[in-house]
């Protein structure tokens, strides 16, 4: 029986590049497969809404090329979730498309590969909604309508393990398997226990982790390795100036994530309370055990539904103002344009107008045509600049955007069976020149960027800026100088989540015994109400506190001003914690 699996996840996301030199050195060191995500609702509705991917199709095939040469040379499998950023069934043909063009082109040997189609017909998701048996991802998600069904340009579904571990029994010869929308660890956990390693506490925990590559280390990279055995797995970063840490592992379980410590999905739920971390003595290197799977009753298997629609159009203009006297009385000023544009638009329309950093606001062409104007030549109290007001960086000044996109499903449906709605196709791609595939030469490493080495020693050895100012009132502190990572993101369209995090236990108790982070004042500060938050949890394992809230605005739509969620942490940075007595 094989005692260790090696998987390599060279990206989090398929066309947002890797080091190829790192990537050749796992191959070559030997690996027993590929595997990557390509699909996340994290940029808004528009892949679903309109058909477009996430990456360029010139960028998916540099980096498919890649995995197609180590399938060729070293015969690795290689695995794809979510093809395309939604996994709809013509992005699913896209890539299947480009494999064919790579074989041919570079005369690889002839490649088995496999796809997974998952869209799901209206009828199927018009029948089950009649019957009562689709409900809200959630308690920030409205109910299903029957207009969202009707409204949604396709529908697709996010397929867990089983579909990837009947398409590998099916196929066992298989070089490449491309899925449509896949929950991110599925492929994982298949293969693992494709390979006999049935422990599904181990392999849906090491996929949670790997999906998103070596984003779990510090400082973060993208590379990779898994090292999964019956009883642990071991998870590495490729880059050599990157490590992973107990903490820094733990903390990736808080990421993007509604609570930390149970991660529910397709088939069951991850229980991560017993989780242990240990640092191995390379100080690179962390192994996890701990987890509990445990999968739904019978009949209790469900499938989360994703889609979005078209709703109208949008254009934008953007510029600046710099005159004093104006920036003075911005505010009675934006009203004046908003009385020019209703004087000129008699439609109905929606204009949105930002005052840069508080609101965001878009509008119609002809909308924001007008408004653009009386931002242009719009007069104020004691002007003196009276040719014009507004600075415009570019032509054209109004930008029409296209169709307005949002999300209308994000919903779960019973299946009795999970690979019914998920059908699989083989195919074996060869060419018929008598062209040699290109030798093999491994590029050495040369580190640049944000993760060269002299940037990890620096950031090891560099003591932390005062980043705020004027300083914390005596005997206080702000919380964005006291806590290690202070962060936002989405977990999923419908929900923001927060993660504060401190650099050690004693902190991480002193906040949490202080009171300044309660439920009551988190809502105070952010404007929202209590039961307006869905979670929060104080979580020893990354010396952390999660903070889930539901979005004002639903993720993309029109209004939307953080679509990722990223930049919503910054009204924490001032909270005021008292001063922690050093020991």
């Amino acid at each position: 029986m094989q005692h260790e699996l090696k998987i390599l996840t060279p990206i989090g996301m398929l066309g947002y590049g890797f080091d190829e030199a790192l990537f050749w050195s796992a191959v070559s060191d030997g690996v027993d497969a590929i595997i990557c995500d390509s699909g996340s609702t994290d940029s808004g509705p528009a892949r679903l809404a309109l058909g477009t991917m996430s990456g360029s199709r010139d960028g998916y095939a540099a980096e498919l090329e890649k995995f197609l040469l180590a399938a060729h040379h070293f015969h690795v499998p290689v695995l794809i979730g979510s093809a395309g950023g939604d996994g709809a069934n013509a992005h699913v043909d896209v890539f299947v498309d480009i494999i064919h063009e790579i074989v041919a082109r570079l005369h690889l040997r002839p490649m088995k590969v496999v796809k997974i189609y998952a869209e799901v017909s209206k009828d199927v998701v018009r029948e089950e909604l009649d019957a009562g048996r689709i409900v809200s991802c959630g308690e920030a998600v409205p109910e299903l309508q029957r207009s969202d069904v009707e409204d949604a340009s396709r529908i697709v579904a996010q397929m867990g393990m089983e579909s990837y571990l009947k398409a590998m029994d099916e196929h066992p010869d298989f070089d490449v398997i491309i899925g449509g929308r896949s929950y991110d660890p599925a492929p994982y956990a298949a293969f693992c226990v494709h390979k006999g390693f049935t422990n599904l506490d181990i392999a849906w925990h090491m996929g949670k982790i790997m999906e998103c590559g070596a984003l779990c280390a510090k400082p973060k990279s993208r590379e990779a390795l898994a090292i999964v055995r019956h009883d642990s797995f071991d998870i590495r970063p490729l880059n050599p100036s990157s490590r992973c840490t107990a903490v820094s592992v733990a903390a990736h379980t808080l990421y993007e994530k509604t609570r930390p410590d149970l991660l529910v999905g397709p088939g069951g739920s991850l229980h991560l309370n017993d989780t242990t971390y240990e640092e191995l003595p390379d100080n690179r290197t962390v192994r996890v055990r701990g987890a509990k799977f445990v999968p739904v009753e019978q009949g209790g298997y469900t499938v989360k539904l994703e889609a979005a629609r078209t709703h109208g159009y949008h254009s934008c203009f953007f510029g600046g103002f710099t005159d004093p006297i104006l920036v003075a009385q911005i505010d009675p000023f934006i009203q004046t344009v908003r009385d020019h544009v209703a004087s000129v638009c008699k439609f109905e329309y929606d204009l949105k107008l930002t005052t840069y950093g508080a609101r965001n606001e878009i509008s119609i062409t002809r909308v924001i045509h007008a408004a653009r104007v009386g931002c242009m030549h719009g007069s104020y109290l004691g002007q003196v600049a009276t040719s014009g007001n507004f600075a415009m960086p570019c032509a054209p000044l109004d930008i029409p955007m296209g169709r307005v996109c949002e999300f209308c499903i994000y919903h779960l449906m019973p299946v009795d069976d999970p690979t019914a709605l998920f059908p699989i196709f083989a195919e074996t791609t060869q060419h018929n020149s008598d062209g040699e595939p290109p030798a093999l030469v491994i590029p050495a490493y040369s580190p640049r960027g944000f993760q060269s080495a002299s940037y990890a020693e620096h950031e090891n050895n560099l003591l932390r800026p005062t980043i705020l100012s004027p300083p914390a009132p005596p005997g206080m502190r702000y919380l964005g100088e006291f806590a290690s990572v202070i962060r936002s993101k989405n977990a999923g369209p419908y929900e923001l989540t927060f993660d504060i995090m401190f650099d050690s236990l004693a902190k991480y108790f002193f906040a949490k015994s202080s009171g300044v982070l309660d439920v009551s004042k988190f809502a105070e500060l952010y404007a929202i109400k209590v039961s307006d938050i869905v979670a929060a949890v104080w979580w020893e394992p990354a010396m952390a506190l999660k903070v889930t809230v539901k979005r004002p605005i639903v993720s993309g739509r029109f209004g939307e001003t953080d679509t990722h969620g990223s930049c919503q942490h910054a009204g924490l940075l001032r909270v005021l914690i008292p001063a922690m007595e050093e020991a």
